[in-house]
């Protein structure tokens, strides 16, 4: 019996659907720790592993772009090395995903295919990584970071070929009949137990008395923000800020600019961490440190440190951080792209929406029968649907704020006045970019 539908032929629909499954993974990945900034367990491409078996080619590489764009969105890393990072590795795996399966047909498993796309993509990092960071050095975390992959795309190739066993929403995609199953777990009212039992809060009260305090002076600073500047004329301000900040020669001029970066960021409500920018930023100045270059400076254990290292590493770091701030400054998730592609993307919005409100019950001890009903919820609702008909639909992402997903509305309109006075400031602060690229070296 033949169960696909008429909706499953609507490729763009059905693209953004498994995009917003990306954009959901994403935001949970973003939550767990890891030792580089750029450093990917990998299950943001659970959808697109499944994909392999439902999309043609070209609607399949439009969902890896649209993975890759909605996860800079929601992170707020659109104009950083980051974004570059991940759609090196993610279109790095998704074509060789597609390659093996097409070759191997059904000789090849979705372990095996989870596995080679996962190395492929960590080694494809590693390689951009060597030359826009940690230069020769990149060689030494190779190791781990294969081992990594190894690790993470065996489980998901498992659990993908567990869901595809057994998820009626999988059969239907395919066209294949529906599996047997045992009956969906009930339903838990009120409160959602997705975001209780994926972003669980620790600590005393009076942590999360400050935790809360914190959060709520993050979104009023966030919705100041909002009534000020439009999403796309701060993206714009963004990319010219961008070519100044790259095109600075002089370390000084950098590191004025990172500052700035990082107090923009902190007045539109964005989330970070000066600690972590500390560690990464040391990290990155160590490695280039390892390979010496130029006039030595010190001499510690027997280890050198040189002039022309370090300079690097620095210039590195300062050019690493001041990308990722000014993203984080200048991207707001109500930013609408152009033609199809946006579209697309704006409608797995909508269903991203759907997903992280799911009332359902998510356990560890029946993740892909639970994972399968809150598929079939979401899909069954419909009102995702016109990833291509250009409808204007509200888009709503997710700030990672306190350890919870918080859905954050860029639906606030300011006044003419109060937009004029948003794009004189952003004049401002791009002319006074430029001028410190110019007069600074």
């Amino acid at each position: 019996m033949r169960q696909r539908t008429d909706r499953f032929s609507d490729r763009a629909d059905l693209t953004a659907f498994l995009g917003a499954f990306c954009f959901f993974l994403s935001a949970v990945e973003y939550m767990l720790p890891k030792p580089l900034p750029f450093m990917r367990l990998g299950i943001a491409n659970l959808p697109i592993l499944l994909a392999v078996d439902i999309l043609p080619f070209r609607w399949y590489l439009a969902l890896a772009v649209v993975k890759v764009i909605g996860m800079s969105l929601i992170s707020g890393t659109l104009f950083s090395y980051i974004a570059l990072f991940s759609m090196a590795g993610t279109m790095a795996a998704a074509l060789t995903m597609w390659g093996l399966r097409r070759a191997g047909g059904r000789f090849i498993s979705q372990i095996g295919v989870s596995i080679i796309g996962a190395m492929v993509s960590n080694a494809s990092q590693i390689f951009i990584a060597r030359y826009l960071v940690f230069r020769e050095t990149a060689w030494l975390i190779a190791p781990l970071f294969l081992a990594m992959g190894l690790a993470t795309g065996a489980g998901l190739g498992i659990f993908a070929e567990r869901f595809a066993r057994i998820s009626k929403w999988y059969a239907m995609a395919t066209s294949l009949p529906p599996p047997g199953r045992e009956a969906a777990p009930e339903k838990r009212k009120g409160r959602n137990p997705l975001k209780f039992s994926l972003f669980p809060r620790h600590g005393t009260e009076g942590r999360h008395e400050r935790k809360e305090k914190v959060a709520v002076m993050r979104a009023a600073r966030k919705k100041k923000a909002e009534t000020f500047f439009a999403p796309g004329s701060l993206a714009f301000a963004g990319m010219i800020a961008m070519l100044a900040f790259l095109f600075a020669e002089g370390l000084g001029a950098k590191a004025i600019m990172l500052c700035l970066f990082a107090f923009a960021a902190w007045t539109m409500g964005k989330r970070f961490s000066l600690v972590t920018t500390l560690s990464v930023s040391l990290g990155i100045i160590a490695a280039n440190l390892l390979v010496p270059s130029g006039l030595i400076l010190a001499e510690l254990w027997g280890f050198r440190i040189t002039k022309g290292a370090l300079i690097e590493g620095i210039g590195k770091a300062l050019t690493f951080e001041g990308l990722m701030y000014l993203s984080k400054a200048t991207i707001m998730p109500g930013l609408k792209l152009p033609g199809r592609l946006g579209r697309i993307v704006a409608t797995a919005f909508t269903y991203y929406d759907k997903v992280i409100e799911y009332k359902g019950k998510i356990r560890a001890s029946s993740l892909a029968l639970d994972s399968d009903d809150m598929m079939l919820l979401v899909w069954e609702s419909g009102e995702g649907r016109g990833g291509d008909s250009g409808s204007e639909a509200s888009v709503t992402a997710v700030a990672a704020v306190g350890g919870s997903a918080v859905p954050s509305s860029c639906a606030v309109r300011g006044g003419a006045d109060t937009r004029r006075r948003g794009l004189t400031i952003l004049a401002l602060a791009v002319t006074a970019t430029w001028a410190l690229t110019i007069f600074i070296r």
